[in-house]
């Protein structure tokens, strides 16, 4: 619209005053704008402290038993009676599972039986034989002294007829006496050795002895057969735990190798656990590891590995390591699946900052710290990381130096910033 000299001047004044509205408020948009750009950023953000840092990794493994028997019967023969159920616990030497013995047990009355008379049969053949023993050498003894006699008669006769004392037929007597003597002790000395063996020569009676011997014998072995058996009829556990397997009711027919129950002990239990390949060089056998169940939130267990595997799996670059943990209330069971964890390494008098203060850039890492009101960037450099924190070292950066742990997007070196949180 052209304005001419006819216009009236009301109106050119309110053109006027509206241009001049308009202008101041472009001049206050851009006043408003100015300010908002030099809002301070809020941040989140953290001391720097000195502490120790503690690496680790967490695998997966499986609670097992420390020992688990699968029971079986070694002779056949009908299960008269169950005493257990799955989960019972039992101790060693409880019996679990009998098996009907009642003909082993006529067999050993009949064995026994036989046994008997073979050792009576034997008593009575070595008294008998004891006798003529005694009674052999009860000879002896008196031949050997009637010798002795005779000896000491002819001695002393002779002494006697040199000095004129005796006539020559009592001399002759007296030498009489000592021949017969000689002959009846060389009888007895005969049979002494004779009964006594010492020749190397069995007697009859002695045959007869020695047979009845090897009767006993056998007969005492098929006794001890027999009360073997009987007491196979009754499974017992091997040691103390817990049955979690019952594979048989009474009335079924066992017969050896049938599977009849499973005890298992797990106090302790044992975790099974693959180390791959790439964290052998953190586990050795003590090495500490924590464990926790997924279905158990809120318990962990503590122990040590036991074992560890010189070779890695079939197929596999993992090492199997076996873990002890107490377990007096048997919270753990066979067959779950366990968290474990173990300690990589662990650094003590280090700097420490969240691992989310730390940012990659081209030219490295670095954290953004907080300096007079404005977000200033550190170069570190990066040392051992936990799960949440991490080691850093660098100019600038020390122990109580305020870390900015989440950083906005718009954060650059020099913004300013205001700590709204710290975590």
């Amino acid at each position: 619209m052209t304005i001419s000299d006819r216009t009236p001047f009301n109106i050119i004044a309110g053109l006027a005053c509206a241009a001049a509205i308009v202008a101041a408020a472009g001049c206050a948009n851009k006043n408003a704008a100015s300010q908002s750009g030099s809002q301070p950023l809020p941040v989140t953000a953290q001391p720097a402290k000195i502490g120790t840092l503690v690496s680790t990794f967490a695998l997966t493994g499986t609670v097992v038993p420390a020992r688990q028997g699968n029971l079986a019967s070694v002779i056949s023969g009908t299960v008269r009676d169950v005493s257990v159920q799955i989960g019972d616990h039992v101790t060693a030497g409880q019996v679990l599972v009998q098996i009907d013995d009642s003909t082993l047990q006529s067999q050993l009355s009949q064995d026994e039986a036989t046994l008997a008379e073979a050792q009576a049969r034997l008593r009575q053949e070595a008294a008998t034989n004891r006798g003529t023993a005694l009674t052999t050498s009860s000879s002896l003894r008196s031949a050997q002294v009637a010798y002795d006699t005779a000896v000491a008669n002819d001695q002393r006769n002779e002494s006697l007829f040199r000095q004129g004392y005796i006539s020559q037929q009592a001399i002759d007597q007296s030498r009489s006496d000592l021949a017969n003597a000689a002959a009846a002790l060389r009888t007895a000395q005969v049979a002494a050795q004779n009964a006594s063996m010492t020749s190397g020569q069995s007697t009859a009676a002695q045959a007869d002895i020695a047979s009845m011997q090897a009767a006993v014998s056998a007969d005492a072995a098929a006794v001890a057969t027999v009360q073997t058996q009987i007491a196979q009829a009754a499974v017992r556990a091997p040691f103390d735990g817990i049955v979690t397997q019952r594979n048989v009711d009474p009335g079924s027919l066992a017969s050896p190798g049938t599977p009849l129950v499973q005890v298992s002990e797990l106090d302790p239990a044992y975790v099974n656990v693959g180390i791959p390949d790439s964290d052998l060089q953190f586990v050795r056998a003590g090495s500490q590891a924590t464990v926790s169940v997924d279905a158990l939130a809120g318990h962990s267990w503590h122990g040590a590995i036991d074992h560890l595997n010189a070779a890695a799996g079939q197929g596999t670059l993992t090492y199997l390591a076996r873990i002890s943990l107490p377990n007096p209330d048997t919270a753990l069971k066979a067959g779950m699946v366990a968290n474990v964890t173990f300690v990589a390494a662990h650094k003590s008098g280090v700097l420490i900052v969240p691992r989310g203060a730390i940012a990659s850039t081209d030219n490295g890492s670095v954290v953004y710290v907080v300096d007079n009101g404005k977000a200033k960037m550190r170069p570190v450099t990066v040392g051992l990381q936990a799960q949440d924190s991490a080691q850093v070292s660098g100019a600038g950066v020390a122990a109580g130096t305020l870390v900015i742990t989440q950083r906005p997007d718009a954060l650059a070196d020099g913004s300013p910033v205001k700590v709204v949180a710290s975590n």
